[in-house]
């Protein structure tokens, strides 16, 4: 039975991140429609600027996600979610990066760990709170 909890508990962590990278996925899509909506012009440097607001938010609130509903060791949680995240956005800018000016690269690579930070941060005050 020890060995049930074990992988239940193990299962519900991965979920967990994965629900967490899910939202990130969701936020940006959301903040691409709201750009088309409101008809914020595709090219140029403002467009990507919006887009770059929308992945930090994006990752906070995905971070959040991860860490709030964590079963058992939210810091854990976070590290996970920010290696995964760090995985997909250096994947991301090896992939696009030549589409991308160097400074949207840079921006989401090294906002990243202040993405995590703050969205860990207010899933653990919030769990204590």
């Amino acid at each position: 039975m020890r060995t049930l909890g074990i992988l239940m508990l193990a299962l519900r962590s991965l979920l967990t991140i994965m629900l967490g990278v899910a939202v990130v996925a969701l936020v940006n899509q959301a903040g691409g429609a709201l750009a088309d909506l409101v008809r914020f012009p595709k090219p140029g440097q403002g467009r990507l600027a919006w887009d770059l607001l929308v992945v930090f938010a994006a990752g906070t609130l995905g971070a959040w996600v991860a860490v709030r509903l964590a079963p058992r060791a939210p810091c854990r949680h976070a590290l996970y979610f920010f290696a995964l995240s760090l995985a997909i956005a250096v994947f991301a800018v090896m992939k696009l990066g030549a589409d991308w000016p160097g400074w949207f690269s840079a921006g989401i690579l090294l906002s990243l760990p202040l993405q995590v930070w703050m969205g860990a941060s207010w899933a653990i005050r919030r769990n204590a709170g």
